[in-house]
C-alpha cells in the first residue's frame, strides 16, 4: 500500500517550476515548428492586435524592459518577422509592424499554442479551469 505524500504548498516555488518547464517545452515546440521563441511568439500575438505600436508600448504589453525589446525586435526584424519604422510624430521613437512572414508565422503559432493549451488543460473540468484562470489573473494583477 502506497503512502500518500502531503501536498506541496510552496506556491511560489511551484509556480516558478511550472513556468520554467512550460516555457522550455513551448520554446522547443515553437523552435521546431516555426523557428521562433516564446518571446517572439508573444510579440507576434501582441502585434497582431496592435500592429504599428511604439516599441515602448510593445515592451509594456509584454512586460519587458526597453533594452530587451530592442534586442528582441532586432532579431525579429533580421528574421523577416517584423519591420521597424521611425515614428512620424517622434523621430526618436520606433514603431513595430508585422511583415507578411510575421503574419503567416503568427497563424502557425496560434495552432501550436492552441494544441499546447489543450494538453495543459487535459484531465481538468471546465470548472477546474475557471478556478485556475481566476487564480492566474489574480496573481498577475498583484
Amino acid at each position: 500500500m502506497a503512502i500518500a505524500r502531503p501536498i506541496d504548498r510552496r506556491l511560489f516555488l511551484l509556480l516558478d517550476r511550472a513556468r520554467n518547464r512550460l516555457f522550455k517545452r513551448a520554446n522547443r515546440k515553437l523552435l521546431q515548428i516555426a523557428n521562433i521563441t516564446v518571446a517572439q511568439g508573444a510579440t507576434l500575438f501582441f502585434l497582431s492586435r496592435h500592429d504599428g505600436c511604439l516599441l515602448s508600448d510593445l515592451a509594456d504589453g509584454l512586460d519587458l524592459n526597453n533594452s530587451a525589446i530592442t534586442g528582441l525586435a532586432a532579431r525579429m526584424e533580421t528574421g523577416g518577422l517584423i519591420e521597424r519604422k521611425a515614428c512620424p510624430e517622434d523621430g526618436r521613437a520606433m514603431r513595430a509592424h508585422l511583415t507578411a512572414k510575421g503574419n503567416a508565422t503568427h497563424e502557425q503559432v496560434k495552432h501550436v499554442l492552441r494544441d499546447f493549451n489543450a494538453e495543459i488543460e487535459a484531465g481538468f473540468t471546465p470548472e477546474d479551469m475557471n478556478v485556475v484562470y481566476r487564480f492566474l489573473r489574480h496573481t498577475a494583477d498583484l
